[in-house]
Order: C-alpha cells, then sequence, then structure tokens
C-alpha cells in the first residue's frame, strides 16, 4: 500500500527539541517525538509510509530565507521520501522574488500558520502574499481554525479564495480545528479547498470523521499526522478505523495528493518523483 503523509513538520538538529517543545506549549499538550527528520523516517518505516511531505514555520519575515534554505537541502537530499514546501511571512519585503527562489529550489507550494505568525487570512497583506503565490502555481498549506484566536477563521479563507480565486489551498485539520463543523460548512464546496485530516481524528468518533470526508469528498481529502505532534504510526492507525471504502481509504492515503502536486507541476496524475525541479 502507497501512503503519503502530507503534514510533517521538520527542523534541523540543533534546534529541533526546541522547535517542537514550543509547538507542545502553543496547544498544551506533551510532545513525545522530536522534529527531526531521523526520527520522522523512522517512524515512517515503521508505520510503511511511503512518503512525507514536509514543511515549517517562519515566525518573522527574516527566518523564512533560512528556513527555506535547510528544506530544500534536505528535501534534494532524500527525494525518495520527501516533498517540500517552503514557508513565508506577510511581512517579507519580497514575496515574489523569495517565491521564485524557493520553487526553483524544488519546493512546490508553502506553509503559512496565521495564529502563530500572527496575521488574519484575508488580511490586505496576506492577499498580497497569496496573489504571487497563485501567479506562479504554488499551493498554500494553513490551518484553518481554532476557537482561542480570530486569525485563521475558516471564513476569513473563504473571503480570502474571493480575493484570490486562482490560489489553491490545502486546509489543514479538516478546515477547522476545534471547530470542525464550522469549518466544513464555510469551506466544503469550494472549488479551490483540499483539507487534511492531521490532529483532528484524536477528538473526533471515527463515525465524525468519516462524515466530515464525505462532507468535502473523499477526492479532496489527504492524510496527514502532524508530526512530531503526533505519531505518524499511530495516526495512520486511527485513519484505519475511519469506517471508508477501499477506493476512498486509497484517495485518501495517496492518490488525491498526488494527483493534486502533479497538476502543479506538470507531473501528471499519479506521478510527484521529480515535480518542482527546474
Amino acid at each position: 500500500m502507497t501512503i503519503i503523509d502530507c503534514h510533517a513538520h521538520i527542523y534541523p538538529d540543533n534546534i529541533a527539541l526546541k522547535a517542537a517543545a514550543s509547538i507542545g506549549k502553543f496547544y498544551d499538550i506533551s510532545m513525545h517525538l522530536d522534529g527531526t527528520l531521523q526520527t520522522l523516517l523512522k517512524k515512517g518505516d515503521e508505520a510503511g509510509i511511503s512518503r512525507f511531505l514536509v514543511h515549517s514555520v517562519a515566525v518573522t519575515w527574516e527566518r523564512a530565507q533560512q528556513i527555506n534554505d535547510y528544506l530544500m537541502q534536505t528535501v534534494r537530499a532524500h527525494p525518495d521520501r520527501l516533498i517540500g514546501f517552503g514557508t513565508l511571512h506577510p511581512d517579507h519585503p519580497d514575496t515574489r522574488s523569495e517565491l521564485k527562489r524557493i520553487k526553483a529550489g524544488g519546493l512546490q507550494g508553502i506553509k503559512l500558520h496565521p495564529d502563530f505568525q500572527r496575521f488574519h487570512l484575508d488580511d490586505p497583506k496576506a492577499i498580497a502574499l497569496f496573489e504571487p503565490l497563485a501567479d506562479l502555481s504554488m499551493p498554500l498549506l494553513t490551518p484553518t481554525g481554532d476557537t482561542r484566536f480570530p486569525y485563521s477563521e475558516p471564513a476569513r479563507m473563504s473571503r480570502a479564495l474571493k480575493a484570490v480565486p486562482n490560489l489553491k489551498v490545502i486546509c489543514a485539520h479538516f478546515g477547522g480545528w476545534s471547530i470542525w463543523e464550522e469549518g466544513w460548512k464555510e469551506l466544503a464546496g469550494h472549488p479551490n479547498v483540499w483539507v487534511d485530516c492531521s490532529s483532528s481524528l484524536y477528538a473526533l468518533r471515527p463515525m465524525q470523521a468519516a462524515d466530515i470526508i464525505r462532507r468535502y469528498g473523499a477526492g479532496r481529502v489527504f492524510f496527514g499526522s502532524d508530526y512530531p505532534m503526533w505519531d505518524p504510526a499511530e495516526e495512520l492507525k486511527r485513519f484505519m478505523t475511519v469506517p471508508l471504502t477501499d477506493e476512498e481509504r486509497d484517495l485518501i492515503l495517496h492518490r488525491n495528493l498526488e494527483a493534486f502536486l502533479g497538476s502543479f507541476c506538470g507531473a501528471g496524475q499519479g506521478r510527484v518523483s521529480g515535480c518542482g525541479e527546474r
């Protein structure tokens, strides 16, 4: 069985523990994994996960280039196991140039985290970042929904998509972490929205998860673990308890993401190898 995990954070070894701890503090949970690439690949081997879409977040715009350099280098060193998204920040003074640079370096999209980075998804600065992202055919991965903050509300994502209609977005955590129903009510059916199941299955009953998947459509959902917050093997076990057909499961575990990424870099259906190379 081919399995691709579309939501995994990695950090350089010298800062990984600190970075993972900061995530745990932000979400008030105990982190059991260290955020290193080595641990991710080991857990992937144990779970039978073929590839990971890896990314990180720049809390300030000044950190984006260094993070992107690390991600480009790491993905280049593991082309058979890793697919990479870079990062940016709405305060960056030249988003288009950095996007062109990382696309040429093999990164296929970007990851933002409005709640970490403290910006509203429909803020004019965010829209100004989304426009070159869409122009360059690079997708966005972002969490939507958090009861504690207004930044990533699903309605803001919807407004941003109206402002930049050709932007394609993966809304993490079923489109609405901690407000899953609000998420699908706002975003399901939008032609440029896909979702992943990361950081959701721990809180939902299997039948609830199946219902949400069908609200979006099984062809719009990707499997994701949110490593190092969760163990990819444990998240895969949770996913396998969701009552889905074999066809739905196959779509979510790899076929959807293969087609999604292939559509951005001309690789075609069922291929991600070499995608993003220029």
